[in-house]
């Protein structure tokens, strides 16, 4: 069995881990197998009451990891071209995709887990997608991609944390997106 996780994080994912029937989990690591990452972000900010650390939160949110030993960054989440929102039903300036200046989360560089969410069931619901001869589906922003990799890319939620010391794991980004 094939545990889903976005395509494009493939390079970067070991553990990976089913932890239930809609949830994937991964640890990254950079392309030179290093595990320590900072954060940067395009977006806003949220602190909830009983959380410890301000949640990235935003419709056009940007989360790269950066392996401080290389300057490597990762595209973690681009709130404007992954998950189920951002490839069916919110269409996005050029503006609003190109000009967002990225700013370091304040925590030092530490593990990340990432989790993805996959509540649609694209096999039951296929019928309700124009896939094309060549097994394509077109996009709200006008391109096209192939149905496995919407069925990996088109997550409805993330969870993302920093590994603390003691292996406990602090949520730094969590979104629903569908």
């Amino acid at each position: 069995m094939i545990i889903p996780i976005p395509t494009y994080l493939q390079p970067f994912a070991e553990n990976v881990q089913q932890l239930s029937d809609v949830e994937s989990q991964l640890q990254l690591f950079s392309s030179t197998g290093n595990q320590q990452f900072e954060i940067w972000y395009y977006g806003d900010l949220l602190s909830l009451e009983g959380e410890v650390m301000p949640f990235i939160t935003g419709s056009t949110a940007k989360i790269v990891a950066k392996d401080p030993l290389t300057a490597e960054g990762i595209l973690l989440f681009d709130g404007s071209i992954h998950g189920y929102n951002a490839l069916f039903c919110d269409e996005y300036t050029e503006e609003q995709r190109v000009n967002r200046p990225l700013q370091k989360y304040n925590m030092p560089a530490t593990e990340l887990v990432l989790s993805f969410f996959y509540n649609i069931d694209y096999d039951e619901e296929e019928d309700d997608y124009e896939i094309d001869d060549q097994n394509y589906v077109q996009l709200i922003n006008g391109d096209t991609a192939d149905w496995e990799t919407i069925k990996r890319n088109g997550y409805d939620a993330i969870a993302f944390y920093f590994k603390k010391e003691d292996g406990a794991l602090l949520a730094f980004a969590q979104e629903e997106l569908a």
